[in-house]
Parts: C-alpha cells; sequence; structure tokens
C-alpha cells in the first residue's frame, strides 16, 4: 500500500502564489504610503493585511509540505517500488526557504515537481 503523504506534497504551487501575493501587496501598500497628497487609509491597511496573510499563510504552507515531504521519503525508505533518496528533502527546505525569498521558489517547485513525476513513473 502506497503511502498517501504524497497528498500534501501536491500543495506546493499555493506558495508561488502566496509569494506573488505577498509581493503585490508590499508594493501596493508602499505606493499607497508613499503617494502625496491625501492618502487612501483603506488600500493601505487592506494592502498591508494581504501581505502580512499572504506571507505567514506560504509559510504555514511550506511547512506543511516540508512536513509531507519528509514524511513520504521516512514511509518510501526500503520500498521495492522506489526508496528515495534524504537528499530529496533539500527540495523541502529549498521550498520553505522560496516561501521568504521569491528567486528561491522557482527552483523549489522545478525540483518538487521533478519528484513527484519520480514517484509517480516509478509507482
Amino acid at each position: 500500500m502506497s503511502p498517501s503523504w504524497w497528498y500534501g506534497i501536491l500543495l506546493f504551487p499555493l506558495v508561488a502564489v502566496t509569494t506573488l501575493l505577498a509581493h503585490f501587496g508590499t508594493r501596493t501598500f508602499i505606493a499607497v504610503s508613499s503617494s502625496g497628497g491625501d492618502p487612501n487609509v483603506a488600500a493601505g491597511v487592506a494592502s498591508f493585511m494581504l501581505a502580512v496573510a499572504a506571507f505567514w499563510g506560504g509559510i504555514f504552507v511550506a511547512l506543511v509540505v516540508l512536513g509531507c515531504l519528509l514524511g513520504d521519503i521516512w514511509a518510501r525508505r526500503g520500498a521495492e517500488e522506489w526508496s528515495p533518496s534524504a537528499a530529496w528533502s533539500l527540495a523541502g527546505f529549498a521550498h520553505l526557504g522560496g516561501a521568504v525569498f521569491s528567486l528561491q521558489v522557482v527552483v523549489s517547485v522545478l525540483s518538487l515537481t521533478d519528484y513527484l513525476n519520480r514517484r509517480y513513473d516509478r509507482l
């Protein structure tokens, strides 16, 4: 029977989305705050809340993905069909870093996609 940890790994694209939302919220907040004249307080507060919620939501989802990836690697160890290397856990840690550093999320999305493709092909 195949372990079901891999279902949590499927959430990895959400981190890319939350990273984009956090950058959008931050840029909007800076633009609203630094505009001359009468600032739009509601837009500033909404963009700040979007940035904070997206940032922490991305970190939470990245932690879930990391935990599920580690669980899947651990559950598959020694399996005849496919036993992934512990080095794949670096993809999960890169994904966690990708929640903070937007350039790193590209590398982590590619590596997690490769992990899931290899898992699918071999199982």
